[in-house]
C-alpha cells in the first residue's frame, strides 16, 4: 500500500508536466508502461533498454489520480518508434504543423484532436507488447514518413504568407492533410491494441492512403498560391564578381525579362582566353524544374551555389561569344554559337547572397511566373 502511494505521488506531477509542451519532452524523466502501470522514471531516456516507445495523446488533459488505470483506453492517439528521441522528434513535428494552422487559420480552427496534451515518452515493456501484424504496422510507418514529408513541403506556405483565416480557398487542402495525420495517429493507437478491429483498420488505412497520394499530387497547385518563400527584399544578390583562377573574373549579372531572368556573365583579365567572353542564359520561370541550394564543396568555404534545372522537355536558351584574343599560347578565333542547356549554376560569394536568390527563383518556379 505504501509503494502504490508513493507511486501516485510521484506520478502525479510528472504526468501534469507531460501535459505542457515545454515540459513534455523533459530529457532526464519518462515513464514505463507494463500492460497495466504506468511508471515515472526520472533518468535519461537514451540510458533506457526498450526499444518500444510512445507517446499518448488526449483531448484534454487528465485528471490522473481518477483515471490512472484507464489512460491506454482514453488516449485519442498514438505516436510510435523505436527510441524516445525518436517519438519526441514527431510530436514535436507534429504540434510545429497544429501551431501553423492555428496561426494561418484562426484560434479554434485545428478542431478536438490536438497533439498539445501529450503523455510520454513511454517506455513500453515487453509483456505490454503484442506481436502486431508487421505487414500493417510495416505500411503504416511508410504511410506515416510519406505524411511527414508532405508536412514538410507544405507547411512553409502556411509560415511565410498571410493569415487569411477560416474562410480560406487553401483550407480545405490543409484539413485534408490534418485529417490525415490525426487518422494515422489513430492507427498506431489501434494496432498497439490487444484486440485490434482489423476491418476498420484496413479501410481508414486505404481512405488515409489516398488522402495523402491526393495532397502529394498537388503540392504544386498549392505553392502557385502560397509560395513557401518570400522575395527577397533587395537585389544586391543579382549582382556580384567572381575570381575565375588563370581565366580572370566574372562578373554575373541577372536582369528581370518579363516572366524570365537573364543572366550574363562576362570575363575579364587573366591570360587573355576568357577576356571578353559573354555569355548569355535565358530563364523563364515557367521552365525551372528544381531550384537547389548548395553548400560550398569544401570546410570553411564560402562560395554557395544555386543549381537551376529545367523541367522535363524543357531547356534554358543559351548564346556565348567570345572575341578575337591573344596568348603567349597563340591566337584565339572569335566564337558566335547558340546553344540550350538543362542545368545552370550559379555561385555566390555568401550564404546570405546565395540564400537570397534561392529564395527568387523558388518563389518564382512555384508561381510559374
Amino acid at each position: 500500500m505504501k509503494r502504490r502511494f508513493l507511486y501516485l505521488i510521484f506520478l502525479f506531477p510528472s504526468i501534469f508536466f507531460a501535459f505542457h509542451p515545454a515540459q513534455a519532452q523533459q530529457q532526464n524523466s519518462y515513464y514505463v508502461y507494463n500492460g497495466t502501470t504506468l511508471e515515472a522514471m526520472f533518468d535519461n531516456p537514451a540510458r533506457a533498454n526498450p526499444t518500444h516507445w510512445q507517446i499518448w495523446l488526449y483531448q484534454e488533459p487528465l485528471h490522473i489520480p481518477h483515471y490512472t488505470a484507464g489512460l491506454p483506453y482514453s488516449r485519442w492517439g498514438v505516436i510510435e518508434g523505436r527510441s524516445a528521441e525518436s517519438v519526441i522528434k514527431q510530436l514535436r513535428t507534429s504540434q510545429s504543423f497544429e501551431e501553423a494552422y492555428l496561426n494561418f487559420f484562426g484560434p479554434g480552427t485545428w478542431g478536438r484532436y490536438t497533439f498539445f496534451n501529450p503523455l510520454g515518452p513511454i517506455a513500453i515493456g515487453d509483456q505490454a507488447i503484442k506481436k502486431e501484424p508487421s505487414a500493417e504496422l510495416d505500411q503504416l510507418n511508410e504511410l506515416n514518413y510519406r505524411l511527414n514529408r508532405l508536412i514538410t513541403a507544405v507547411q512553409p506556405s502556411l509560415e511565410t504568407n498571410e493569415r487569411e483565416g477560416p474562410s480560406s480557398p487553401v483550407k480545405e487542402y490543409f484539413d485534408q492533410i490534418r485529417d490525415s495525420l490525426e487518422q494515422v495517429t489513430r492507427l498506431y493507437s489501434q494496432l498497439a491494441r490487444m484486440r485490434p478491429q482489423p476491418h476498420f483498420i484496413n479501410d481508414e488505412f486505404f481512405r488515409t492512403r489516398a488522402a495523402v497520394a491526393q495532397g502529394e499530387n498537388n503540392v504544386p497547385k498549392l505553392t502557385a498560391v502560397l509560395p513557401s518563400v518570400k522575395l527577397p527584399t533587395g537585389n544586391a544578390w543579382m549582382s556580384h564578381t567572381e575570381w575565375a583562377g588563370s581565366d580572370g573574373t566574372v562578373q554575373e549579372a541577372i536582369t528581370e525579362a518579363g516572366s524570365a531572368v537573364l543572366v550574363q556573365q562576362t570575363w575579364t583579365g587573366g591570360n587573355g582566353n576568357m577576356t571578353g567572353t559573354v555569355v548569355l542564359t535565358l530563364i523563364p520561370y515557367a521552365d525551372i524544374g528544381s531550384v537547389k541550394l548548395e553548400p560550398p564543396m569544401r570546410s570553411g568555404g564560402e562560395r554557395w551555389t544555386v543549381r537551376l534545372q529545367s523541367g522535363a522537355g524543357r531547356w534554358f536558351p543559351q548564346t556565348l561569344t567570345s572575341p578575337e584574343g591573344k596568348t603567349a599560347r597563340g591566337i584565339f578565333l572569335p566564337v558566335n554559337y547558340n546553344a540550350a542547356i538543362h542545368s545552370l549554376y550559379l555561385v555566390f560569394p555568401s550564404s546570405a547572397q546565395a540564400q537570397d536568390g534561392y529564395a527568387y527563383f523558388l518563389y518564382h518556379q512555384q508561381l510559374g511566373r
